[in-house]
C-alpha cells in the first residue's frame, strides 16, 4: 500500500466518521414528516457488511468492509450512529415506499464534500440494499475530482428499535 493510498484512506475515514455537531431538520412532504413513514423495523442496531460493486477510483475505497450502525429517532430526527467509532450523524429521508427507505447525509469541509445514500430495503430482521458515497474535492472553490462508490450492502438485526433498548426495556 503505498503512501497516498494510506493517506487517502485515513481522509475518507475520517471524513466519513467525524462527529456532526449541529442537527438538521428532516425534510418535509405535504405537510407529513417522512420521518413518521419509515417502519419501525429500521429503528435499531444492525451489523453491517458492504461489497463494493462500482467506483471510478476503486484504489482508494475498501472493496469489503464490516460496520455497526444504530438508527434512532427522537422527533422528526433520525440519527444515525456508529457505536465502534462513534461517530454520529443526522439523516435526511428523502424517500418511503413500503419497506424501502432512501436517505441522505451529506458532510461539508473546506475543501471537500461527501455524500453518503443509502438506498435500503427492510425484510423482518435484515436489509439490503445500496449505498453510494460520492466525494468531492475542491480548491480555489472549483471542483477539482469526484471519488464515487457503490456498495451492495446487507445487514442483520442486532438488537431492539435503539441502542437504548440494549440496555433497558422500551414502551
Amino acid at each position: 500500500m503505498n503512501k497516498n493510498k494510506i493517506l487517502l484512506t485515513i481522509l475518507l475515514l475520517f471524513l466519513i466518521h467525524i462527529p456532526q455537531i449541529s442537527v438538521n431538520a428532516m425534510t418535509l412532504k405535504a405537510g407529513v414528516s417522512l420521518s413518521d413513514q419509515v417502519p419501525k423495523g429500521f429503528f435499531g442496531s444492525w451489523k453491517i457488511t458492504s461489497v463494493m460493486t462500482y467506483s471510478n477510483n476503486a484504489k482508494i475505497f475498501n472493496e469489503i468492509t464490516t460496520d455497526y450502525w444504530n438508527l434512532s429517532k427522537v422527533g422528526d430526527v433520525i440519527t444515525l450512529t456508529n457505536p465502534i467509532s462513534g461517530a454520529e450523524a443526522s439523516v435526511t429521508v428523502e424517500d418511503v415506499k413500503g419497506n424501502r427507505i432512501k436517505f441522505t447525509h451529506v458532510l461539508k469541509g473546506k475543501n471537500a464534500k461527501m455524500t453518503e445514500t443509502p438506498d435500503l430495503t427492510l425484510n423482518g430482521e435484515n436489509f439490503s440494499g445500496t449505498d453510494k458515497i460520492v466525494i468531492e474535492k475542491y480548491q480555489y472553490g472549483e471542483k477539482i475530482s469526484e471519488d464515487i462508490v457503490i456498495y451492495k450492502i446487507t445487514a442483520k438485526k442486532i438488537s431492539g428499535n435503539s441502542a437504548k433498548s440494549i440496555f433497558m426495556s422500551e414502551n
